[in-house]
């Protein structure tokens, strides 16, 4: 049985916060939706799909959770709130995350009223493991660390006969182990190698301004995937809706792969991707490699300690 801080209904559909609008009346609804309740039948194939993923939210109202229950002691203190899209026509429940909060007093009005952006986080877990490796969407401050970028799709001024780099993104927690003269990224604790890979290739496709449709490959190397036997290619495709996706049954068409090798897993993938693009009469455009690592090393003064100086969690992505 898995939770948010709080027990609450699962508020997002699939891993990313997906809604429906009638491009007859101009309703939202927060689901799927094949026809729109007002409109009725004359909007059957008149509903566009929403992607809140890649929008800016407000947080309304929120509140302070100063004592969580013994199950999330862990996460300390936190804020649980009520965000709103498109002017308040859509209102979604969940936390904020990459807070780090005392028992002091706040002012709740410091928060309420300020831009949000979606957040691809671990689930908390009241099983023993704590944490398990499955998503919901929490939010940060729009103004923050890593601000909210539009993701707008530019018309690329001239096409190249040979392949090359057409967008990237980088993310590194902000969180730090600081020393005199170096820090050490560490990530939050709903934060893995799955989470950072999917903002960096948010980021590269804000950066590149292509329909993200047009990727027909993600790779991924990592050699810290938190999950065994599932690709995070495969979860980073679901998330960014990568690929030509059937209006049926709402299958995404791209190909997902994930590869492991010590400190060039993503690097090593470069070869393939440039290839596919370059093949003569090829149906993939683009290809997105992604490497993502939390990086572990063996206590420092023990053998294999020097790593710990070098490692440290984030990643990046090429399109």
């Amino acid at each position: 049985m898995s939770s948010e801080p709080i027990e609450r209904r699962v508020s997002y559909v699939g891993d990313r916060l997906k809604g429906s609008k009638c491009t007859l009346c101009g309703k939202e609804y927060f689901r799927l939706k094949d026809y729109c309740g007002t409109c009725g039948r004359k909007s059957f194939d008149k509903m566009a799909d929403i992607n809140f993923f890649y929008e800016k939210g407000k947080l309304e109202v929120c509140t302070f959770v100063k004592k969580p229950t013994n199950k999330f002691v862990k996460l300390g203190s936190y804020i649980y709130g009520l965000v709103s899209f498109h002017d308040g026509k859509v209102r979604v429940p969940s936390r904020l995350t990459d807070c780090v909060l005392d028992d002091s007093e706040i002012s709740l009005s410091e928060f309420e009223g300020r831009d949000v952006v979606p957040r691809f986080r671990r689930r908390y877990t009241v099983e023993q493991s704590e944490v398990i490796p499955t998503i919901s969407l929490t939010f940060t401050f729009a103004d923050e660390y890593y601000p909210h970028q539009e993701y707008k799709i530019v018309k690329p001024k001239r096409e190249y006969e040979t392949p090359g780099i057409v967008g990237y993104g980088v993310y590194v927690s902000r969180f730090r182990i600081k020393e005199p003269m170096m820090e050490r990224a560490v990530p939050f604790i709903d934060e893995d190698a799955i989470t950072a890979a999917v903002e960096a290739g948010k980021l590269a496709l804000i950066h590149a301004g292509i329909d993200q449709t047009s990727i027909g490959k993600v790779y991924v190397g990592s050699e810290s995937n938190p999950y065994a036997v599932k690709p995070i290619a495969s979860k980073v495709a679901q998330v960014l809706k990568l690929g030509e996706e059937d209006k049926t049954d709402r299958l995404q068409s791209v190909d997902a792969v994930d590869t492991e090798f010590a400190c060039k897993a993503a690097t090593s993938m470069f070869k393939d991707a440039t290839a596919l693009v370059h093949y003569p009469g090829t149906p993939t455009p683009h290809a997105m490699v992604i490497g993502t690592d939390n990086s572990q090393a063996a206590p420092r003064n023990e053998i294999g300690g020097e790593l710990d100086f070098f490692v440290g969690y984030g990643s990046s992505a090429f399109i």
